[in-house]
């Protein structure tokens, strides 16, 4: 991402003031971290704890089989982003062609097109550079995912190739989990009640894992 060249767009748009973009101008720095910083995709740490929590997938069997439908969701979108990736250096392209062609022609309106297909090509690179910034986080996530199933393979109880075979012993704890939450708190939004309890627990064990005690929370 050439922040620079961004920077540059905004200034000659005048869509902003003059005092605006200087103040922009000096955050250049900052804006420059922010892109490579960024993070497009779930953090491992939601992974493991908003999306395998406990209660919604209370085995390693039901935590494997998420993790792999996990990482092939994910492996499909970045091979779908590629393709747009693709098809986006060939629109550029053609729309190089069109601008050279446009070139030999002398009239306002072949100038004014040309102009605004030099402005179409800038916002296309400028896209790829944020497309291969996702490309790059749908990666880390599956090798992340890659990583959780390993974690949990030595666990495993049932099959690895028949994804329903854990079901009924999985389910069942499940389903007894949030007759329990339900008995107990009376819950009349049930699904908002089992995901905020579930979510909390989830933090709290991941938090003992990690540090060998529980904190302050009532999960």
């Amino acid at each position: 991402m050439d922040i620079k060249q961004n920077l540059e767009l905004i200034k000659t748009t005048g869509a902003i003031s003059e005092g605006g973009f200087k103040a922009l101008a000096n955050l250049r720095a900052d804006l420059e971290q922010g892109f490579l910083k960024r993070q497009w995709g779930r953090p491992k740490y939601l992974m493991e704890v908003a999306v395998l929590k406990d209660m919604k997938f209370p085995t390693p069997d039901a935590k494997y089989w998420q993790c792999t439908l996990e990482r092939d969701i994910q492996f499909q979108n970045l091979v779908n982003l590629s393709y747009d990736y693709k098809e986006k250096l060939a629109d550029i392209e053609i729309k190089e062609a069109e601008k050279e062609e446009l070139w030999k022609g002398t009239s306002r309106i072949a100038r004014a097109k040309m102009k605004k297909l030099a402005i179409q090509i800038e916002r296309e690179k400028t896209n790829l550079a944020y497309m291969g910034k996702q490309a790059s986080e749908m990666l880390r996530e599956i090798v992340d995912w890659t990583e959780l199933i390993k974690k949990v393979e030595p666990q495993l109880k049932y099959s690895k190739d028949n994804p329903e075979e854990h079901m009924p012993e999985a389910f069942l704890l499940r389903f007894a989990e949030q007759k329990r939450i339900i008995d107990e708190i009376g819950a009349t939004d049930m699904n908002g009640a089992m995901n905020l309890i579930g979510l909390g627990k989830s933090a709290s064990k991941y938090w003992q894992q990690r540090n060998g005690l529980a904190p302050a929370l009532d999960t």
